[in-house]
C-alpha cells in the first residue's frame, strides 16, 4: 500500500468513527429522567417560623420571609384573622414571592404570577405556563409573636 492510499484510507476510517459515534448519541433517549422542573416552594411539614409583632409588620400591608414562609399583615391588631402565611417561593418554576401592597396580592417576580393572601390564582405566569395555588399555612398569636406552622 502507497502512502497516499494509506492516508486516505485512514482518512475516511476516522470519518465513519465519529460520524458513527455522533448518530450513536442522538439515536437513542437516555434512560435518565429528565430534570424537575424548579419550583415547589414547599416548606417541609413542621416548620415553624415566628415574627416579633413589637417590631416587625408594624403597618397593615407590611410583609417579610422568615423561613421560607412569607408573612404579611392584612389588618389592624394582632388576632391571627389580621395576618397571612404562605409559601414564600413560587410553585410555578420558583421564583421568589413578593406582596404587592397597592394591589392587594402576591406576586412572582420570575414570571408575574399572581395570587391572593388566601392562596388562590389572580393570574398565571406570563411565560405561558401554569401554576397551582399557594400553601397557605395556619398561624397562631401568643403575646406579641405571631407563629405560622408548615
Amino acid at each position: 500500500m502507497e502512502r497516499n492510499e494509506f492516508i486516505k484510507s485512514l482518512g475516511l476510517g476516522m470519518a465513519l468513527v465519529c460520524t458513527g459515534a455522533c448518530f450513536s448519541a442522538c439515536g437513542k433517549k437516555s434512560d435518565s429522567p429528565e430534570p424537575t422542573k424548579p419550583g415547589g416552594g414547599s416548606v417541609p411539614s413542621g416548620t415553624t417560623a415566628s415574627v416579633d409583632l413589637s417590631t416587625q409588620l408594624l403597618t397593615v400591608g407590611a410583609s417579610m420571609v422568615v423561613s421560607s414562609i412569607l408573612f404579611i399583615r392584612t389588618a389592624a391588631g394582632n388576632a391571627t384573622t389580621s395576618f397571612a402565611a404562605t409559601q414564600a417561593v413560587c410553585p410555578h418554576q420558583g421564583g421568589a414571592l413578593s406582596f404587592i401592597q397597592a394591589s392587594n396580592y402576591i406576586q412572582c417576580g420570575l414570571h408575574s404570577s399572581r395570587y391572593t393572601t388566601s392562596g388562590s390564582i389572580l393570574a398565571q405566569p406570563n411565560d405561558g405556563g401554569t401554576t397551582n395555588a399557594l400553601k397557605v399555612y395556619p398561624l397562631t398569636v401568643s403575646g406579641n409573636t405571631l407563629t405560622a406552622t408548615a
